[in-house]
């Protein structure tokens, strides 16, 4: 039981080896396209043929580091919904959890940036299905806080679309500055956020108003 128990636990960690080596890989400028199984193999220690007993290509490789980047941010999101707070305070103490996630993170993220237009179709449509569902969670908790404090806004899922793009690409941009440059880069993307939301918002009672003349 316990040899068996070991084996599996080698396995595992083979397969955890052979993820990072790919993660070094492509974060040393190497696209995954062009990344090939000898170059993993040998970064992770193994030989290529044992390549073959934890994926049955580097496809499903590329497929199980994008779950994988999937999973590292729903917890971004099960982190910010247990935030109190709101307005500029809301927005600012979320801001502050996805960039330590991103920092923690930061080789996963700057593959799932990178490869969202990469040369692998396959790869490509699993990051857009990856980021729209990341997208519709955030327009839900979007939805539930506007209601909470009366306020309206445009269509919740373009304003989810804008902040997670926003986030994306300062977070990532910003995660090897110095430390003073990083805090510069969280106050720029919550100015950005509060924008996107006011601007959001201010639309969405122009409209109402529009609405409201229309029918008198």
């Amino acid at each position: 039981m316990t040899e068996s128990l070991s084996r599996a636990q080698q396995k595992q960690q083979t397969r955890a080896n052979i993820m990072s080596a790919a993660l070094k890989k492509m974060n040393q400028d190497k696209g995954f396209s062009s990344l090939s199984l000898r170059e993993v193999a040998k970064e992770a220690g193994i030989a290529p043929a044992s390549f073959y007993r934890h994926f049955d290509n580097m496809e499903l490789l590329g497929l199980e580091l994008v779950a994988q980047a999937d999973s590292a941010l729903q917890l971004i999101l099960e982190d910010t919904k247990k935030l109190e707070g709101r307005g500029e305070e809301m927005v600012e103490k979320s801001v502050s959890v996805c960039m330590s996630h991103f920092r923690e993170n930061g080789a996963l993220f700057r593959v799932l940036t990178r490869e969202a237009t990469g040369n692998s179709p396959i790869i490509r449509r699993a990051i857009k299905r990856c980021l729209h569902q990341i997208n519709q969670q955030l327009a839900a908790i979007i939805e539930v806080e506007t209601k909470r404090y009366n306020r309206i806004i445009t269509n919740s899922m373009f304003v989810a679309e804008a902040i997670s793009t926003l986030v994306f690409y300062i977070g990532i941009a910003s995660i090897d500055l110095p430390y003073a440059k990083q805090k510069e880069a969280e106050k720029r993307l919550a100015h950005h956020i509060r924008a996107v939301y006011w601007g959001a918002e201010a639309m969405a009672n122009s409209q109402h108003m529009t609405r409201q003349l229309l029918i008198s």
